[in-house]
């Protein structure tokens, strides 16, 4: 799978586990922008760590020299299941924001509820 697929793959994903389907292109684009960076986070870490530590330096010159494709490749030779890896994360790094915003949500809610008293 190509990094285009992967990235679509990827956003129908979250619009669905986020439940924004509803909202705007624009909205949606704004919600993805803000969880996509801290799970883009997650995932390289993740992939790094599983990277042989001599090749862990590697992975991140070559993301940082933004040669995505060489960088895929050092991952898909050590990593023969990183597709699988990628999905595992991101499904991680969604439940941990829902939880989040869960938390969030519900101290907001306590504390409207106290002030109220």
């Amino acid at each position: 799978m190509d990094p285009q697929q992967i990235m679509a793959k990827g956003r129908e994903m979250l619009i669905t586990e986020l439940n924004i389907g509803h909202l705007s292109e624009a909205s949606q684009n704004e919600v993805l922008d803000a969880v996509g960076n801290m799970l883009m986070h997650r995932v390289l870490f993740k992939l790094n760590s599983m990277l042989p530590e001599n090749e862990q330096q590697n992975f991140g010159n070559l993301l940082g020299a933004g040669k995505e494709e060489e960088a895929q490749a050092l991952v898909l030779k050590h990593i023969p299941n990183a597709e699988e890896v990628i999905a595992n994360e991101l499904r991680a790094g969604i439940e941990e924001h829902k939880r989040r915003v869960t938390e969030k949500f519900n101290q907001e809610q306590a504390a409207a509820a106290a002030s109220t008293v």
